[in-house]
């Protein structure tokens, strides 16, 4: 065989090589997406009040429940006063479920030595949803320890606490 031939030959290899490597080679087209929801908000429409109230001789409190009951131990509840669970409302997206966090405790302060305010707690259930609207309403009750030794001065008091909602 002759030089030429073999280099002919050899091109026409490599060019068959080539090209059977190219018909092995394929394309797809991927898709993407993206969805925006609602920001989730939510705003208090009523505060929690435990209402007017007399401490006694030793350790009490007094509990708000998510219904607006009011019970207490070693205080004397009075009547005046607003009594009443916190009542929060909660917008969003459409039928989207969401988690609630409250605090463990906050103080209330005042005239005399600040109040503890724990077991915070909510009437939503544990997993909580949106309406087909976009909202859903909740109500959070809590106990207040009264100081001991009727030691509590008498007067105004009051703090905050943070409800946190957040999609789930």
């Amino acid at each position: 065989m002759t030089m030429k031939k073999a280099l002919l030959s050899g091109a026409a290899a490599l060019a068959m090589v080539t090209a059977a490597h190219t018909a092995q080679a394929a394309d797809a087209v991927g898709n993407a997406s993206a969805t925006i929801v609602a920001p989730i908000a939510v705003t208090q429409a009523t505060a929690l009040s435990f209402g007017n109230m007399s401490p006694t001789t030793a350790a009490g409190s007094v509990v708000i429940s998510t219904a607006g009951a009011r019970t207490a131990t070693n205080v004397d509840l009075l009547t005046g006063g607003t009594t009443t669970a916190a009542a929060f409302n909660v917008t969003g997206d459409n039928s989207a479920t969401f988690a609630i966090t409250l605090p463990t405790s906050t103080t209330l302060t005042g005239p005399g030595p600040a109040m503890a305010v724990s077991s915070f707690n909510h009437d939503e259930g544990g997993t909580p949803a949106l309406d087909g609207s976009g909202s859903a309403a909740f109500n959070i009750g809590a106990t207040l320890a009264v100081d001991t030794s009727a030691n509590q001065t008498a007067g105004a008091y009051s703090g905050t606490y943070n409800v946190t909602v957040n999609y789930n």
